[in-house]
């Protein structure tokens, strides 16, 4: 199956897009991190439907735990 071609404008906002949703896990991760955000919440958040927090990798969700992270 062969790529779709996209116009320069298609490009740019597949771009913008992916920024965006890097800059939100980012900051989700982040809150965890920081123990503003909690395991339960995240999970809740992923049952609620957020496409982000779906397709957040689980290794990346732990490692952001406080205590559970590399050392």
């Amino acid at each position: 199956m062969a790529l779709p071609t996209l116009t320069p404008e298609q490009r740019a906002a597949a771009l913008a897009k992916a920024g965006e949703v890097r800059r939100a896990r980012s900051e989700m991760l982040a809150d965890v991190k920081a123990g503003k955000l909690s395991l339960k919440a995240v999970l809740d958040r992923a049952a609620k439907g957020e496409e982000m927090v779906k397709k957040t990798k689980v290794t990346a969700l732990i490692k952001a735990l406080p205590g559970y992270g590399p050392a």
